[in-house]
Formats: C-alpha cells, structure tokens, sequence
C-alpha cells in the first residue's frame, strides 16, 4: 500500500464514513435546582435559666411547628420532597453552611427543596414559575401563621404537651419571626455547585439606594472595573465584606434582621421585620438612621432613657405577664396621700398597687418604710408605711376636738399630722394633757382600773392648796389618776410639803 500523504485533503471526501458518530443519549441531561429559604424564629422565654432538657424540648416544639406550617420533614420524605432542618439555635450553631449571627433568643432554621430544570441555566420561563411555586407554598404559609399568632400558639402547645417548662413562662412568652429571600444554587450534572454566571448576577453593595443590602444587577461602572473588590458569587460574601456587625443580618435579609430598633412614635423598641411577622415587628428598619439591638432591653437603655426600662422592655416584647417591680413609690403621682406600689391597680386583689412605672423619673424603693422616709417625712413613719400598706395601725392617735385617745385600727385618723402612741396611758399623757389620766382614760374607753402609783402632789383647788397622796382611801389618799398632767410628783410627803412651806401637819389639813 502507498504511504499516508504528508498535506491534508484539499476536499471533503466525496462520500461519508462508514461509522456513524454514536448516537445521542436517550435521556435528557438533569439539572437539579436547589432552593433554600432560610429564616429566624425569636423568642422572649429566658433560655439562659432553662436546663438542657428543656432547652432540647423548645427546639423540638418550634421544628415540630415549621414542619407543620411547611409540610415539610426533617428527611425530606414528605410529598413536596423538602427538608426542613434547624441551622442553630440560642447561640448553638448545629449545621449550616453559612454565615451566621446568631442571638440568644434566636433559633435559625432553613428549608431545602430541589426541582428539576427545563435547561441548564435554570432561567426558563417554567423553570421560574417552579420556583416561586416552590417558594410561595414556603413563605406563604408561615407568614401567615407568624400574622395570625397561630406559630406562637402551635409552638406553645407543643411545649406544654411535652411539659418540662413551667406553663407560665410558656403563657408569658412572645413568638416572632422572620423570613429570608430564597437562595438559588444550581448543581450541574457532575455535582458541581455553580453560583451566579454573568456580573449582572453576581452581588454587589447597593451604596445608591442605601438600602443596607446586597443586590444583584447592573453594578455600576467602576465596580465592574475592579470585580474582584467589589463584586461577589453569593450574598453572604458581598454582606460580610460591606455590612458588618449588627448590620449583617439585615444584609442577609431584606424582610429584616429580627433585631430591635427604637419607634419613638410608639415609645417603644420594635423588631426590624415585616409588619405582621409577629408581635413585636414594626416594619423594616432603615439602614441609615435606625441602630439596631440584639435584645429589646439595650434598645430601650440607649434611645428611651426616660422610659423606665423593665416598663420600656414588657412594651416591646408586648408582655400582658409584666406586673411590675413591686417597689414602693411616692403615690401623690397617682391621686394617692401615701406610697402605692409599681404593680397593675386591682392585681391580685392588691389594694396599695398605684399602676406601674413608666418613667425613670419617679424614684423605686424596697420599702414602704424607705418610701415614707424620703416623700412623706411630716407622716409618722410607721402611720405613712401602715396606710401605704393598706393595714390596720394598732396605735392611739389623740382627738383633741373630743379630748379623749382613739385606736387607729377601729377609727383611722384623717388627720395625718398627729402622733401616734403605743397606749392609752401614753397618748393620754401626751396627747390630752388638759385632763387627769383616770379622766382621759374613762373618755377613751378604758375600763381598766388605773394604779395607784402613791406618788404626792399639790391640789391646787381655790383658796385651799394641799398635798395629797395618789392612792385610794382615807387621808391622805386624794384618789387614783387625779394628778394632772402638769402637776409635779413627789415621793414623799415631806418633799411636797416644801413646796408649800407647810409643816406636815398644816400641809394635809389645809
């Protein structure tokens, strides 16, 4: 045979080969589509103070309720094919491939559902269609059961059916949360993940709308100039370099971050989400003029100084549970002549609660005692902290219009001026000193027979003054309790005697 010639053929040959090329693949190539939708669910509960166990059966009761609102399980046999997971919850990162900041109230889930692509880029006009059926019957749904409170009462039904957290945390608690954009991830037929193909789908800071978020599009010129600063295949990537701190969740998030900035209208912190997520949300927070918080107490200490904070905190969190510090108050800011106590009036049958604090300027104490001391310092004490209490006083207080002693606890004095004593004897003594003690003590309605203490004293009766002895009997006993409150005692008959510069004998008979 002739060699091979050293040039190509000049020409096609003139008649085809006789081995065909093999023939196509009798099955379409599969491009699968993964959509994500990940999204944060709050709550008020304390999870510091829960144990383990009960930190375990919160997580459950809220993965139960997305799976319910969902349909969708936890190994993605339901019959939509999608798994509903936890990320992380309070603090606890348990899964996840991005990037997360995570509070202590904040559980983080993400939903993952895959559909099959019409054509390899997934941008088909059916393929779009899929997708946001798919992310309707995802979002949707639990929208509408954070709006209606039905989340929070499935969530509270789980918790109280497994029982392991008191009923009256679980009462008191709030339930909000907030759902993130979907997230597109087309995995091409060798299982390689591909994120955006062209700059108008890649990220990019959105610095002209201020918006506080990455976007994708036509980014402007000079960041197409220098791709590599300012230009990202995923979102996470582009918020972690341009928004950092608190403002990365709501980069992540254009239907908010779940954090706390101040509504000044309201007078009150609220959560940076859609109104309608939830309780406490009040509508998207601007990215420019808005701090945002991790927790509504620090919200309120740093923009709402003069709203006390424990009143400020209980607002936010929509709280009907708060009842209050239960400290003292001066109550002349509620109508009241006494201390009133920071509690709901009519709570509990608490008769001395004067309506809870509200601003910092009313000063707290423990007491009522502390509470009289400082604002009500012209009221006796123990009178001030008695009627600040709303108990009965079993001391004397003296009517003077009446000339006799009255026991607070029987008739309370009006007159909160007056002092108070321990007895009859005393409030006698000191408070009806125009009369005898055996004369004040009969007004006063004691029918214990006074004592004879047989002191001497001078009776100053008209033209005859003589010494005479307190006790009953013959001369020279002058009768129990005649002794005036201004009359000097004596203890012997001689040292009364001189005052009157009489003789023994002169001095009783006189």
């Amino acid at each position: 045979t002739s060699s091979p010639s050293t040039s190509p053929t000049p020409s096609p040959t003139p008649i085809p080969v006789s081995n065909p090329t093999s023939p196509p693949s009798p099955e379409p190539t599969i491009i699968v589509q993964s959509l994500t939708t990940q999204a944060s669910i709050f709550t008020s509960i304390d999870v510091s103070s829960l144990s383990a166990t009960q930190l375990d059966d919160l997580i459950e009761s809220i993965l139960d309720a997305i799976q319910l609102f969902t349909g969708c399980t936890d190994s993605g046999t339901s019959s939509r094919d999608c798994i509903a997971s936890i990320v992380s919850a309070f603090g606890v990162v348990q899964s996840t491939s991005r990037m997360l900041q995570v509070s202590s109230a904040e559980t983080i889930y993400e939903i993952t559902e895959s559909i099959t692509c019409e054509v390899a880029s997934c941008d088909s006009v059916i393929d779009s269609a899929n997708a946001q059926s798919i992310i309707a019957s995802t979002v949707a749904p639990l929208e509408s059961a954070f709006s209606s409170g039905q989340f929070q009462s499935v969530v509270n039904t789980n918790i109280l059916n497994i029982g392991s957290i008191d009923a009256d945390i679980v009462a008191c608690s709030s339930v909000w949360g907030v759902v993130t954009r979907p997230q597109l991830e087309v995995i091409s037929p060798d299982g390689v993940s591909t994120g955006p193909s062209s700059s108008t789908g890649l990220y990019f800071p959105d610095w002209e709308n201020n918006s506080g978020t990455c976007v994708q599009g036509e980014a402007p010129l000079y960041m197409q100039l220098n791709p590599e600063v300012w230009l990202y295949d995923s979102l996470e990537g582009c918020c972690n370099r341009y928004y950092g701190g608190f403002n990365l969740k709501g980069c992540l998030n254009n239907n908010g971050s779940g954090m706390w900035y101040v509504s000044y209208s309201l007078g009150k912190c609220v959560t940076d989400c859609e109104e309608g997520q939830g309780g406490p949300c009040g509508g998207l927070a601007r990215s420019i003029t808005d701090d945002l918080f991790a927790d509504p107490r620090s919200c309120c200490v740093a923009k709402l100084p003069w709203v006390f904070v424990e009143f400020c905190e209980a607002q936010s969190l929509i709280s009907s549970c708060y009842a209050g510090t239960g400290k003292y108050y001066r109550g002349d800011t509620v109508g009241s002549n006494f201390c009133v106590r920071d509690c709901i009036r009519g709570a509990n049958g608490n008769s001395n609660c004067g309506g809870l604090v509200e601003e910092t300027s009313i000063e707290l104490h423990d007491t009522a005692e502390e509470c009289c001391s400082a604002h009500f310092n012209w009221i006796e004490n123990e009178l001030c902290a008695a009627r600040s209490d709303r108990i009965a006083l079993n001391k004397y207080w003296p009517d003077k219009s009446r000339s006799k002693c009255i026991l607070d606890s029987e008739t309370p004095a009006k007159d909160l001026s007056i002092s108070i004593y321990n007895s009859i004897a005393d409030c006698c003594s000191e408070g009806i000193h125009w009369l005898s003690a055996a004369e004040c003590s009969t007004a006063s309605g004691n029918t214990t027979a006074p004592v004879a203490s047989n002191m001497f004293f001078v009776k100053w009766d008209f033209m005859r003054f003589r010494c005479v002895q307190d006790c009953e009997g013959d001369a020279p006993c002058g009768g129990v309790g005649q002794a005036q409150p201004w009359d000097e005692l004596y203890d012997t008959a001689r040292e009364c005697c001189a005052i009157l510069n009489f003789s023994i004998e002169d001095c009783f008979e006189n």
